[in-house]
């Protein structure tokens, strides 16, 4: 279940990195309106993370360019910074971006390819509507998925050659 704060004070990068530091066991993001949103970590999710990055890494060995999990925060253009929980970026992306910029503690720019996926806590249209934002925010593809209930929403087309084993990622637990 995330958790919204509103009505307080600006939080800069280095703020956010704080926070997020000073809360290990925590998703910490930046809502686009400036709020914290808050979510609690579970083991159970960790592993379907973790194969959902598995995953994006083997199409990244050949597709090139960068995967990742939850830990890396991509500044949006309203300025929230988001975690997807799997993402990848293309070398074409990646190519995009100047050193001043790769060096940006939240690097502004949306990830090519993102992963969502819903936890038992977790409102199931939270979900959708942060993978429909990256795909709204430019992604060529993104993905909600709900492993309670088996339900996968896709937006845009994957790129060329990254077929997604959406069972791996729901059913994967320690």
């Amino acid at each position: 279940m995330q958790t919204v704060i509103r009505g307080i004070p600006t939080i800069t990068d280095r703020d956010l990195e704080t926070i997020a530091r000073s809360n290990p066991g925590y998703k910490i993001e930046r809502g686009d309106d400036g709020s914290l949103v808050v979510s609690p970590t579970n083991t159970e999710g960790h592993y379907k993370q973790t194969e959902a990055v598995r995953q994006l890494l083997a199409f990244e060995a050949s597709a090139g360019g960068k995967a990742g999990g939850s830990s890396g925060g991509f500044t949006n253009p309203r300025g929230g910074v988001r975690s997807p929980d799997a993402s990848w970026l293309s070398a074409e992306s990646i190519s995009k971006l100047s050193d001043e910029q790769k060096r940006q503690t939240f690097v502004r720019v949306t990830p090519d390819v993102t992963i969502e996926i819903a936890s038992p806590s977790d409102e199931w249209s939270d979900i959708v509507a942060k993978a429909k934002q990256f795909f709204d925010d430019g992604a060529r593809y993104s993905v909600a998925m709900n492993p309670q209930t088996r339900e996968v929403v896709e937006f845009g087309k994957p790129p060329s050659g990254l077929a997604l084993q959406f069972d791996a990622i729901m059913d994967a637990r320690l």
